[in-house]
């Protein structure tokens, strides 16, 4: 099969190239040569060019498929699905679960979308779900019958350029920081995050083309005891820290921002955020979603980050100085 990628140098987009290759699919990839120009995938094509104006190169390609992994402006997406429209073949749209204007509870694919302004041109923490939300509709339209959205939640693993969840595994190897403490938000009994590794989002995503999937797809894991992702990243090392827990009444009254403070960190007492880590994944599952053991994501995130030089310290996750403080030390 023959699949066109959008992107693709960042990410989930050269993860799904390089599951590709391997499946023995032909990859030509369309992107603009800015994020990560040093990956230069092998066997692939490349077709430098803006899709905002320059999708005319494309004009003598044809292909059984399109997977877009950066759409983000509805107007700009609208160009790309109205062009393709033409071509025919399988349109597939990296979405997400942010898509979703109600997290109170637990979201399936019917779930109440945000909604924006269709003619926005930037993409703000505000509005990005409402936005993709719009891009998906502009999707369905031109591909009625041959549009697959895959809408994943937090996306974990080698090449994350987040550090999100990559904070929590790489903290777990301070061993002489804080006198081996660490600070954990929430309740050991209760708190857990959803997250799923790039590589089953890429699985799931080739599975779906090559069986012809169409339609709206959740994708995400299984929500994981924050204790168990702890307990699961010290394995890594050669020593334990002891986790001083740290309510979540008692964080937010320190002024501490989740989710950016504190990476993943969404307080069980904001009522309006519960389903964010508790999404309904059941259609993709039936449909062939496979997720893997914990272990081996936070094991090879480990082996990633610790072998790319300079990557660390990470972006996120608060200093020694801020820890140390909310802890009291």
């Amino acid at each position: 099969m023959h699949m066109l990628i959008i992107g693709g140098r960042q990410f989930l987009g050269r993860t799904i190239i390089e599951q590709a290759i391997l499946d023995g699919h032909t990859i030509t990839m369309f992107n603009r040569g800015k994020t990560n120009p040093e990956y230069i995938p092998e066997g692939v094509q490349i077709i430098l060019g803006d899709r905002m104006n320059e999708l005319h190169l494309l004009d003598d390609l044809q292909v059984d498929c399109i997977i877009d992994t950066c759409g983000y402006i509805p107007s700009i997406v609208e160009q790309s699905a109205k062009y393709f429209s033409q071509k025919g073949g399988l349109y597939c749209f990296i979405s997400t679960l942010s898509v979703y204007d109600d997290l109170s509870g637990s979201n399936d694919e019917h779930g109440r979308r945000a909604q924006c302004d269709p003619k926005e041109l930037q993409v703000t923490g505000e509005n990005y779900g409402a936005m993709k939300a719009h891009c998906e509709d502009i999707i369905m339209q031109y591909f009625p019958n041959n549009a697959l959205i895959l809408r994943p939640g937090l996306i974990v693993g080698p090449h994350d350029p987040t550090d999100r969840f990559t904070y929590w595994p790489v903290r777990c190897g301070m061993k002489h920081s804080l006198d081996g403490t660490m600070l954990a938000p929430g309740n050991p009994n209760t708190s857990a995050w959803e997250f799923i590794d790039v590589r089953d989002v890429a699985h799931f995503t080739l599975h779906a083309i090559k069986s012809r999937l169409n339609g709206i797809f959740n994708v995400t894991g299984p929500a994981q005891f924050v204790e168990d992702i702890l307990t699961e990243s010290m394995a890594c090392y050669e020593h334990t820290l002891k986790i001083h827990w740290i309510p979540d009444e008692t964080l937010l009254a320190k002024g501490v921002i989740p989710w950016n403070d504190l990476p993943l960190w969404i307080p069980e007492s904001i009522p309006g955020l519960r389903g964010f880590h508790n999404t309904n994944c059941q259609k993709a599952i039936e449909a062939g979603l496979t997720i893997r053991p914990l272990q081996e994501t936070i094991t090879d995130l480990l082996e990633w980050i610790y072998s790319v030089p300079d990557r660390l310290p990470l972006k996120t996750g608060p200093t020694e100085e801020q820890e140390a403080k909310l802890l009291g030390l």
